[in-house]
């Protein structure tokens, strides 16, 4: 079996923590926030709630997964269980900073999928840059496609 692909980073966004969360919770635009985000079905943020997403990686796979919201404290926290081709909890953590906020991502997921985990055992490296590059890519998506507008005209471009 595979190691978990283990997760823990934190953004600056510049706008205040209900402003960030206003837009989180917009699901219904991920789609046209997320290019490797091939499809989506959701009935939106709320404690008990699914998606079923499809997301094409920069390898030629796709991931396909069930994301259960386990508990929401608006507007600070997200808890959740992914499973399908991942397995695992995810978190996502909204904290008041300096000038905006910042957005925690943690998760620690398993591969779910047999053919995938014995691919990991010879190509986690790639695997690993994979998973790097779309969050990398999807917090920048994130920063111009959803908060593009709000960012501009109230913060000027700043961003970490």
């Amino acid at each position: 079996m595979a190691a978990p692909f283990s997760f823990d980073r934190s953004w600056w966004f510049p706008v205040p923590p209900a402003q960030l969360w206003a837009t989180l919770v917009r699901t219904d635009e991920y789609p046209s926030w997320w290019t490797w985000l091939r499809e989506l079905d959701t009935d939106g943020l709320a404690p008990g709630n699914t998606a079923r997403c499809v997301i094409q990686s920069p390898l030629p796979y796709t991931l396909r997964c069930t994301i259960t919201v386990e508990e929401l404290r608006a507007p600070e926290t997200i808890m959740t269980t992914v499973t399908g081709d991942l397995c695992g909890p995810a978190g996502l953590h909204v904290e008041d900073a300096k000038d905006g906020s910042t957005a925690r991502l943690c998760w620690t997921l398993d591969l779910g999928n047999p053919l995938l985990s014995r691919l990991a055992l010879v190509g986690r490296p790639a695997m690993s840059w994979a998973h790097d590059r779309i969050v990398a890519t999807g917090v920048e998506q994130f920063r111009r496609r959803a908060l593009g507008a709000a960012t501009r005209t109230t913060f000027g471009e700043g961003g970490a």
